[in-house]
């Protein structure tokens, strides 16, 4: 069997099971929460996910393009102390900075907050909510040092725990003390797991205090940031977008656009069981024939699955969601057809982030993040929650299309390999 399946297939076997309930726990709120409530948690997390991509610093990257070099030639401390401590001590402050701005912006709209949600305590809520989201950028921070160990069972179990435990510990404290401790359930699975995280990782885990200084820091950084730029637009713009636009749009419209999210969403870590793999297999071989196998296994199980599911929209919106939101299922197929286009270009992400260089996309993906924002904001103007889906599309069309002939050259050229820092 293809090694890539293989080990896809192993990721997607700790999934499965965990979204499945996943998707319970979200019909279970759909179908008990009013609108403007559903759309609170739906705005939690939208800004939790831009905060995970504002802490990145394209320090990721390094991580995965270099660490596993060095740690297969033997020299898994050099890789420490100067791949990953520095990448993880970097986005633990950034961390740290973006939790103080996220408190400075829940101040200035916690008088809003308590006019839109009178029966809630919004200076309670809007400070779990923070930490919560401190925890959530600590886990993500972890990911790439499961990844360089090949450890992506695990690290699929634990994304799957995360998941399930903040349901349960949400659901359970919503029931018997109201909305108020929602978000309490969250803090607590959250906090957990990222604590769990960074304790089966700790052997890649070492102070080194001679390593804090910018003058090593700084070059990291520079050679790094067309990478964070690139991250940045590509996924902070998507995240940032449909933070603003929730603003903008009354919360019933949001509610609708964020059910059929979540449904939808499932298809973000179904491409991410192959592209994960796919990055650290990508950048152990030189072999064309090898690299072009990849590309044919990666489409064959990621393009025609979102499509199948965008057949099924109608009932999916109609039993997921109640009468509420039976109408809005073109939204949710909408979504599902934008993930067969992401499929394209996660592809070509990631061909790029290993095999190029940092600044080679950078140009496709500010095109691409800027193309799809504006129309976007246009496609909003006249078609409201159903303009927000369409700039998806558009989104992730104009990147497939712009880095179209960036891909292909390292799928063809086994000397088009990048050079490290």
């Amino acid at each position: 069997m293809n090694k890539l399946l293989e080990q896809s297939l192993r990721i997607l076997a700790g999934r499965m099971s965990v979204s499945f309930v996943s998707v319970l726990f979200t019909v279970y709120f759909a179908y008990v929460l009013d609108k403007a409530t559903f759309a609170l948690i739906a705005l939690y997390t939208t800004l939790s996910t831009l905060a995970q991509v504002v802490i990145d610093l394209g320090l990721s990257y390094k991580v995965i393009r270099e660490a596993p070099a060095l740690m297969n030639a033997g020299k898994t401390d050099e890789a420490m102390r100067t791949i990953i401590f520095p990448s993880v001590f970097l986005r633990i402050a950034a961390s740290l900075i973006v939790l103080i701005v996220i408190f400075l912006f829940f101040f200035f709209i916690r008088a809003h907050f308590t006019q839109t949600f009178p029966d809630l305590s919004a200076p309670y809520i809007l400070t779990i909510a923070g930490f919560s989201i401190f925890f959530e950028c600590l886990s993500t921070i972890s990911i790439q040092l499961f990844q360089i160990r090949r450890q992506f069972g695990l690290n699929s179990i634990l994304n799957g725990s995360a998941q399930t435990l903040e349901n349960i510990l949400a659901t359970i404290l919503y029931i018997y003390a109201g909305m108020n401790h929602y978000f309490t359930g969250v803090l607590l699975a959250q906090g957990a797991i990222a604590l769990l995280r960074f304790w089966f990782v700790r052997q890649l885990l070492a102070w080194y205090p001679h390593e804090v200084r910018m003058k090593t820091m700084r070059p990291m950084l520079k050679y790094y940031f067309p990478m964070y730029v690139r991250r940045f637009f590509r996924f902070g713009f998507l995240q940032g977008e449909q933070l603003l636009v929730a603003l903008m749009l009354p919360l019933e419209q949001v509610a609708n656009f964020n059910l059929a999210k979540r449904f939808s969403k499932y298809m973000k870590a179904y491409l991410e069981a192959f592209s994960d793999p796919l990055s650290v297999r990508l950048s152990r071989t030189r072999d064309i024939s090898v690299r072009q196998q990849y590309q044919k296994t990666f489409y064959m199980f990621t393009i025609p699955v979102p499509l199948i599911l965008a057949i099924l929209s109608p009932w999916i919106m109609k039993y997921g969601g109640g009468e509420k939101y039976a109408d809005y299922w073109p939204i949710l197929s909408i979504l599902f057809v934008s993930y067969s286009i992401s499929a394209l270009s996660i592809f070509q992400f990631t061909v790029v982030t290993i095999l190029g260089q940092p600044q080679e996309a950078l140009k496709r993906d500010v095109i691409g993040s800027i193309t799809g924002l504006s129309a976007t904001f246009a496609l909003i103007w006249f078609y409201g929650e159903y303009g927000l889906a369409w700039g998806q599309v558009i989104t992730y069309l104009t990147l497939y299309i712009t880095g179209y002939h960036i891909s292909q050259k390292y799928l063809r050229n086994q000397d088009s390999v990048h050079t490290t820092l």
